[in-house]
């Protein structure tokens, strides 16, 4: 960034020799400068007006190209570490929320935690990236200045100072009213999303019940006072670009008018002034205006890194993330040595929002080889207590033991080896039949012959066979293309597979 800006600046100074040699080249000639440069390398074609043009003509097109060169790189490796960075937090966050406990996950929206993920964005494109902008824009405007300053103090100072007290006062006006309306925007989005979940998700009672006007009318009330949000930020944004801009072009003229009306100035170096100053406000201005950009985007971006933040903050407070990451845990776990029994002793458990206790001092054993039913009332806790054999919630109270073994968080991997699950609604997701079964792995490391095992196993020969491509025929997002019972029987397989 640093070689950039210093390019930029020695392309600055290049078209403005070029202007003034083409202005007036006999000025040029004789000046100290150039009889330097004649001297230092013995340019003997630098003693015609021709010879001097080509020379400017060839310094401006050589530094252009390569400042602009030097420009694009920075603006890749710019863009990639700000992707970077999203993919870093990303997965902190995926992998977070994967490892936080299954109880936790029964007190959060899942859309809330999609958006989390996906808000991701704002970490990296909507703040590093314009933070590092931020920095490359400040550096340009910083270097330009100082040798603007080198060539015309006075000028300088009072374009400075002019243009530098009107960002901050711009900057100073605008930023409250831009925090408030992106906080509003991002209360506006989290709530559109949630409405779209809701009404996607349970597509099949909204038709039933015939609602999908009240929910396209709930939609419509958040989406328009969203649009208006979003345009009184926009024009927030865009104010201090136009505002600097015309205050920066008046700034100049006058300086050329006061040079040319005043100053005691050749015509070659009041046109070399008046270039390098038109060039520098050129550059310079576009440069100070994608710093307020930058800030409004970087400020706009809060609200949701505040967000973000606490997820972060929530992740790091978890024991079990500190000490062991899904990362770092082998693919392939050793599965548990189960000979005997599996003995509930005096098991309490409630949920974290409830003090009642759902399960109160249970205690029973299952044999090896054993087939059981469980009985009960709505809601007497037959699905927690599924839940709790399994490992996705702990007890409150009591312990739960795989032969002589205590069913810790560190024996659960092993113990979900030999475990297999059907719920009473499996979750089905938009793939192929062979990807619902081995559940979570590419399509091309699939064991085709295994998949078939499994699904013989749970009987699902007599609908396979009907099916357009056998088992890498899409299924449909939740199912929709098999039955309640073939979707039941797909969960099967799966246990199976697993």
């Amino acid at each position: 960034m640093t070689f950039a800006a210093l390019l930029e600046t020695a392309a600055l100074g290049s078209v403005a020799f070029f202007a003034s040699a083409v202005t007036d080249p006999d000025v040029v000639l004789s000046s100290r400068y150039v009889a330097y440069i004649k001297q230092l390398i013995n340019a003997d074609f630098l003693n015609t007006s021709k010879g001097l043009i080509l020379v400017a003509s060839f310094l401006v097109i050589i530094l252009i190209t390569c400042k602009n060169s030097v420009k694009a790189i920075v603006t890749y490796w710019t863009t990639r570490f700000g992707a970077g960075i999203e993919a870093y937090f990303g997965e902190i966050l995926l992998n977070g929320f994967l490892s936080l406990p299954y109880q936790w996950h029964l007190t959060r929206n899942s859309a809330d935690l999609v958006n989390a993920i996906q808000w991701r964005v704002y970490l990296g494109r909507n703040f590093f990236e314009p933070c590092l902008k931020i920095f490359n824009n400040a550096l340009m405007v910083a270097i330009m200045l100082t040798t603007l300053f080198v060539i015309q103090p006075v000028v300088s100072v009072v374009i400075f100072i002019v243009l530098g007290s009107s960002a901050y006062f711009i900057y100073t006006v605008i930023k409250r009213q831009l925090d408030r309306i992106a906080t509003k925007a991002k209360d506006y989005q989290l709530d559109i999303n949630k409405e779209i979940t809701m009404a996607v998700h349970g597509i099949k009672d909204v038709k039933i019940s015939q609602k999908e006007n009240i929910f396209v009318l709930k939609f419509v009330k958040k989406v328009i006072p969203l649009a208006k949000i979003l345009g009184i930020q926009n024009f927030y944004s865009g104010s201090p670009v136009l505002i600097l801009e015309t205050i920066g072009f008046v700034m100049l003229c006058l300086a050329i008018c006061i040079m040319l009306l005043w100053g005691k100035t050749s015509t070659a170096y009041a046109t070399g002034t008046m270039a390098l100053l038109a060039v520098t406000a050129w550059k310079a201005l576009p440069a100070v205006n994608q710093i307020l950009g930058s800030i409004t985007t970087a400020r706009n971006a809060l609200p949701y890194i505040s967000n973000e933040i606490d997820y972060f903050t929530l992740i790091e407070a978890d024991k079990s993330i500190k000490q062991d990451t899904t990362i770092q845990q082998p693919l392939i776990q050793q599965p548990l040595d189960f000979s005997k029994s599996i003995k509930f002793n005096k098991v309490g458990f409630s949920y974290q929002d409830n003090s009642k206790e759902v399960i109160h001092d249970l205690s029973f054993e299952i044999e090896k080889g054993q087939t059981i039913g469980i009985i009960g009332t709505s809601g007497a806790g037959k699905s927690t207590l599924v839940d709790l054999l399994i490992g996705l919630l702990v007890p409150v109270k009591g312990t739960i033991r795989i032969d002589d073994q205590v069913l810790t968080r560190e024996l659960l991997p092993k113990w979900l080896t030999i475990t297999g699950y059907v719920s009473q609604s499996p979750y089905i997701y938009d793939g192929t039949l062979a990807e619902n079964v081995a559940f979570g792995m590419d399509n091309i490391n699939i064991d085709r012959s295994r998949v078939r095992e499994c699904c013989t196993m749970a009987s699902m020969d007599d609908f396979i066979n009907d099916l357009s491509d056998n088992i890498d025929s899409s299924i449909g997002e939740r199912g929709i293309k098999l039955s309640g019972g073939q979707q039941q029987r797909v969960a099967i397989a799966r246990a199976l597979w697993v």
